[in-house]
């Protein structure tokens, strides 16, 4: 009867055409548990009865206490709690302070040995995060060398390498969660302030560590990631710019991690490594509100714009397949208003509209995504490359060329001189090339337009064949030709 059940469904799935996929998990990114009276106990329950599936709590590791985990006590007390109340608890373990590690009091020896000494602690817990933000001065320097260029990926590299190796040593179902990548970085070494790397490319320098380092073994299970927006006040679909990233840019995140990592031991989304948005929100304004202090220093949205931005997140997040979870930052607010006020209960416990649409969207993805994406592939040549070709002011041809993505463009330009084609009497007409003439230009994001000198000719047409290598794959390329008529 089980078979007959069993092919009946399938039967009206295939007349339907529905199709289904599996709901990420959602839940909140909260470490207030830890400071409750009870240990969370209520905390935990008004997660559950939401319909939030896990809770995630951050571990320090401190290079000057290397075997002292920190907050033991209040991890003893809420960890259990939380396994209790239904959740799964999600440990996000980084090294901190950043000058400790600015310093060279770590190394990754020690934090591998941190790691597998927190995970034996608490052998209930499953899923591990290793890092946060490392591309970001808040949480490593140094980010660049006296060079300018990046070494904060290779210098985590290590740290990730270690973790994974102590963590499958303790149990080899432990999920190894990195890198906790923050969406943003303005990849300026002699910026005034928060001198950063931008996610695509503090990935592309820890691939490039990872081909170079010898390992055979692969950095981590799935991926962490915490698509914020730029600001509170920009809707779901504003995104970033590349190299940056939002939720609305994973594509991009996901080819970063393609070219960062293609054909090593490290699996990325096309064979099966799962992304874990384990940070996101978008602050509200508290004025007026009892508990807060402080002045806010953020542009911020109101409460029910928030809300419907978090129920559209859960929606899309359920139809993207290579999506695990997604938790938002704060299920409480904290006090401070030059904090981050972003969660689904304000400081006093009361519910904002958000907790109402993200119980409503759990439940309505809770069968999972009817028409889920179509499964990412990465881009063979560069992303969205484009070029138009149009007369310049005097005798000269304009080329516009857009991508994407940031690439290398090499434009060349020459004439198409008529011939005659042998053996037809010259009743064909054909073309030869004349000599071309290069340039060379980058272009990321904006379109760029190049202007050329025409070629001195009286009749014909002229060629522009546009080559574009992709900055963070030089094996990805596009090539581009258009034509256009000489003016005589």
């Amino acid at each position: 009867m089980r078979l007959l059940a069993a092919a009946s469904a399938l039967t009206v799935a295939l007349l339907t055409g529905a199709t289904t996929a599996s709901a990420a998990d959602v839940g909140a990114n909260d470490d207030s548990a830890k400071y409750a009276a009870d240990g969370g106990v209520a905390l935990y329950g008004e997660m559950t009865a939401l319909g939030l599936r896990q809770t995630v709590i951050g571990v320090r590791f401190k290079p000057s206490e290397p075997i002292v985990i920190q907050d033991k006590a209040l991890l003893d007390r809420v960890v259990p709690n939380a396994l209790a109340a239904g959740l799964e608890v999600v440990l996000a373990v980084y090294p901190y302070p950043t000058t400790e590690l600015e310093a060279g009091l770590g190394s990754p020896s020690l934090f591998g040995s941190y790691v597998a000494a927190v995970a034996s602690a608490y052998p209930d817990v499953k899923q591990f995060v290793v890092g946060n933000e490392p591309n970001q001065p808040a949480f490593w320097r140094p980010q660049f060398g006296v060079d300018g260029a990046n070494v904060s990926a290779a210098a985590f590299g290590p740290y990730l390498g270690a973790a994974y190796d102590s963590l499958k040593a303790v149990n080899p179902s432990i999920e190894v969660v990195g890198v906790g990548l923050s969406p943003r970085g303005n990849d300026k070494p002699n910026a005034r302030g928060n001198i950063s790397t931008s996610p695509v490319r503090f990935l592309r320098a820890l691939g490039a560590w990872y081909r170079k380092s010898g390992r055979t073994r692969p950095l981590m299970d799935a991926f962490s990631f915490h698509p914020y927006p730029k600001r509170a006040i920009d809707p779901l679909d504003d995104g970033y710019s590349w190299p940056n990233a939002g939720f609305v840019n994973l594509d991009r995140v996901k080819q970063a991690l393609w070219d960062a990592f293609h054909g090593t031991e490290q699996p990325t989304t096309v064979e099966g490594l799962k992304l874990h948005l384990d940070e996101v929100g978008w602050q509200v304004d508290t004025t007026g509100l009892a508990g807060y202090s402080g002045q806010e220093n953020v542009p911020v949205t109101d409460e029910v714009t928030q809300a419907a931005i978090y129920g559209e997140l859960i929606r899309r997040a359920a139809c993207d397949p290579d999506v695990a979870s997604l938790s938002f930052f704060g299920f409480r607010d904290d006090g401070a208003r030059k904090g981050f006020q972003a969660a689904l209960q304000r400081i006093d416990g009361s519910p904002r509209p958000a907790a109402e649409a993200v119980r409503a969207a759990i439940a309505e993805t809770a069968a999972g995504c009817r028409r889920p994406e179509e499964a990412w592939r990465p881009n063979p040549g560069v992303v969205g490359a484009s070029v138009a070709v149009s007369a310049a002011r005097g005798s000269a041809i304009a080329a516009r060329i857009g991508a994407g993505e940031g690439a290398h463009a090499a434009i060349c330009i020459r004439t198409l001189t008529s011939r005659g084609i042998a053996g037809d009497g010259g009743s064909r007409r054909g073309s030869r090339p004349g000599r071309a003439l290069c340039r060379t230009a980058i272009v990321s994001g904006r379109p760029r337009t190049v202007t050329l000198p025409a070629p001195a000719a009286a009749h014909g047409r002229v060629e522009i064949a546009v080559e574009l290598e992709a900055v963070s794959n030089r094996a990805r390329r596009t090539v581009i030709v258009r034509e256009m008529p000489l003016r005589g």
